[in-house]
């Protein structure tokens, strides 16, 4: 066959690895709550239950251990990271500091497909946790917040914005949506920074993202310990 030839069939889809479907599950058991902050996570039960042995668990383990998601104690297992509230108050406070400078830098980048997809990341949100699917909610409120970060071209701050995320999603699934008035302060300001985006208004655009950390900050620190046990 000519090696310029050109084939009409798709090419085949990349599978997940082992590693990549016990990270997810991991991943999922955290943020559903399903694995508390705090709580010791059983090796052997998660290898079990993806038919794994406990080596691909333990490698998934110590990238979410990387992530800041779970601590490590020698001879003795992971555990969930569990934060106590000043230190939750700090990452929510870095985290809004570089979440207000990719703002600042991206936000004349925005364009309507980035609004549009805004927009339907937070309807697929509210229905996912209309339905209780927590994951779902977690993903699509992500992917909503990321569209104005991704927008500022800079992949380094984005990553380090991600890498800030991790630390605490967990906490904003288990402690932001269990009460309908908090629901709707939050989704209320999810429809204003969309307009905000959609004005391509960096200024207030801040304000409001400002606004939407520090309620979070301020509704989830109180169910927090005041300083974090060993």
């Amino acid at each position: 066959m000519a090696a310029d030839a050109v084939f009409t069939s798709a090419p085949p889809v990349p599978q997940p690895s082992v590693h990549e479907n016990v990270l997810h599950y991991l991943r999922k058991l955290i943020i559903t709550g399903e694995l508390l902050p705090g709580a010791k996570i059983p090796v052997d039960a998660v290898a079990k239950t993806c038919s794994v042995s406990p080596v691909p668990v333990r490698e998934a383990l110590r990238q979410l251990q990387n992530e800041g998601v779970v601590i490590n104690e020698p001879r003795r297992g992971y555990w969930v990271a569990r934060h106590s509230r000043e230190e939750f108050a700090e990452l929510q406070h870095i985290t809004l500091l570089l979440e207000c400078e990719a703002i600042r830098l991206g936000a004349a980048n925005i364009t309507d497909s980035d609004i549009a997809r805004m927009d339907a990341y937070r309807v697929e949100m509210e229905q996912a946790l209309a339905a209780g699917d927590l994951w779902t909610t977690s993903v699509a409120h992500r992917e909503m917040h990321f569209v104005p970060y991704r927008a500022s071209g800079r992949k380094i701050l984005v990553r380090e914005i991600e890498r800030l995320w991790e630390h605490t999603d967990h906490y904003r699934v288990l402690y932001l949506y269990k009460d309908t008035d908090v629901q709707e302060v939050s989704l209320d300001q999810h429809l204003g920074l969309i307009d905000a985006c959609r004005a391509r208004d960096a200024e207030k655009l801040i304000r409001l993202m400002t606004a939407h950390r520090e309620f979070a900050t301020a509704t989830i620190t109180p169910g927090l310990l005041e300083e974090d046990s060993p």
